[in-house]
């Protein structure tokens, strides 16, 4: 199960670095047992699993119809990702297929057979002032 993410940019203040902040709000949870795994990766390199690759990393509790990350970020290129760790073990679980077990998703919203999504399909441009 695929969950619906939808990504906002909204404008932040103007500061020496230029940040802007960037707001994901997490729907279509299919229940709120467990976790939300939340990650924003600059490079291919780690992404969408590798916490210590990220450059913005949270965990919150899925028990709501609706769960909001906000992250300040440079400008730049972004992926991002979203696993509902619905039993709360820290990492995707999956068939003996193959297939992953729980609800996951990226930004763009990538819809690969057969693959998990790479960086590139989930690059976002998060422009200085920010957008919407």
């Amino acid at each position: 199960m695929l969950l619906s993410c939808f990504f906002l940019f909204g404008a932040a203040a103007s500061t020496p670095d230029t940040t802007a902040k960037v707001r994901i709000s997490v729907t279509d949870l299919r229940n709120h047992n467990g976790q939300l795994i939340f990650g924003i990766f600059k490079s291919a390199d780690g992404f969408p699993t590798d916490p210590h690759k990220a450059v913005n990393w949270q965990v919150k509790p899925a028990n709501a119809d609706s769960v909001v990350f906000t992250a300040m970020l440079p400008q730049g290129e972004y992926g991002a990702s979203v696993l509902h760790d619905e039993n709360s073990n820290g990492r995707m679980d999956k068939n003996l297929a193959g297939i992953p077990v729980k609800g996951y998703g990226e930004t763009n919203n990538p819809k690969p057979a057969l693959r998990a999504a790479t960086y590139d399909e989930a690059r976002f441009k998060l422009p200085p002032k920010g957008q919407s």
